[in-house]
């Protein structure tokens, strides 16, 4: 589960870019498509609480669309914890739904001056001081609060979900919701849900050996009408500021001579020609991503320099990263998955030329 990408194939940038893609809540990874929807919850009301059904159990499906649900059509704000091991970082967090899109704005409140702004589909990172907003459209919408872009329905084959004890967070109470793989190559999750509302309000991801790889978590929230949808707005003013979009186009691996093969379960969202933030010249790269739901992974494809390395692996938290060199190609395999599976995904890529 999961703020915007880093310089490309870099390993050490992808680790800065994956903890920011984790706590903005939108910009990696399609509104909820399971059709059950409508009958397992009741019909969102902008603003305010999506369910109240805080003492009628819900199913394992239910459960799952009801975080969803929350995060996308609730208004909520807070602040949110992020920890990984001894790395703490802490962001502000405000999203409005008005019947029909939603908007959000994050602040991290640790690090570089940056702010992000999300309409919709479309994110702008602003970045005063070089006074530059950089605009994205975003893949998917699987990140915190939020936990899956896919039917939760699929999320049932290759994960089991049960129902804990209930515990508070952020002086809300949680009903706590167990994750757990079938296989060994994806983590595990716990969630700490609204039993009212359906809103995630905190998520650990374990490994295998049931130990904590990092967490999110709201320290303090504030839902529904109480939410000022004044603090939307941008920290400084952007008039005369230099704007760029990151250009993307949608392309056909297979048909520029790439074919990989992702591991069971996990769907092909989109393949795109892309420019990654950060670039300082016209550097386009190949991006494929991949989810099961829950765990994504990408696969990014770029012109090899000639001094590069041929292997490369690094491991932080739940975050795998895996870089080959393929013939004159760099290929560099990221995922919130296990080491051997960003490797099986590396090692199924194939080229063969395009008759």
């Amino acid at each position: 589960m999961q703020f915007g990408r880093g310089t490309a194939p870099t390993l050490t940038g992808r680790y800065e870019a994956d903890i920011a893609r984790r706590l903005l809540g939108a910009l990696l990874f399609l509104v909820l498509a399971g059709a059950g929807l409508a009958q397992a919850l009741a019909q969102p009301v902008p603003g305010g609480k999506v369910d109240s059904r805080k003492d009628r159990p819900r199913t394992d499906l239910q459960w799952l669309q009801a975080i969803q649900a929350a995060a996308e059509h609730m208004n909520y704000s807070g602040t949110i914890i992020y920890q990984q091991g001894e790395e703490v970082r802490t962001s502000r967090l405000v999203h409005v739904f008005d019947g029909n899109e939603s908007r959000e704005r994050l602040q991290p409140l640790d690090g570089q001056l940056r702010e992000f702004i999300r309409r919709a589909d479309e994110v702008q990172c602003l970045m005063p001081e070089s006074r530059r907003i950089v605009i994205e459209r975003r893949l998917s919408r699987d990140a915190f609060p939020a936990i899956t872009s896919a039917d939760p329905a699929l999320i049932l084959q290759h994960y089991t979900v049960s129902v804990g004890g209930t515990e508070r967070v952020a002086g809300v109470e949680c009903q706590v919701i167990n994750i757990e793989p079938k296989d060994r190559m994806r983590y595990g999750y716990r969630l700490w849900v609204d039993r009212s509302s359906g809103l995630l309000l905190r998520a650990v991801t374990l490994n295998e050996r049931n130990e904590i790889l990092e967490q999110m978590a709201f320290a303090e929230i504030q839902t529904g009408p109480r939410v000022d949808r004044t603090q939307l707005k941008p920290s400084w003013s952007t008039d005369g500021w230099h704007i760029e979009r990151t250009q993307q186009s949608v392309i056909d691996l297979a048909q520029q001579g790439w074919h990989v093969t992702p591991p069971a379960g996990f769907r092909r969202l989109n393949e795109v020609m892309r420019s990654l933030w950060g670039s300082t010249a016209e550097r386009k790269v190949m991006q494929a991503v991949f989810t099961d739901g829950l765990a994504s992974v990408s696969v990014f494809i770029e012109p090899s320099p000639a001094d590069a390395v041929t292997e490369a692996a690094q491991s932080k938290g739940p975050t795998s990263v895996y870089a080959r060199r393929m013939a004159d190609a760099r290929v560099t395999v990221v995922g919130e998955v296990p080491m051997a599976t960003v490797k099986s995904v590396a090692r199924s890529i194939e080229f063969r030329p395009p008759r």
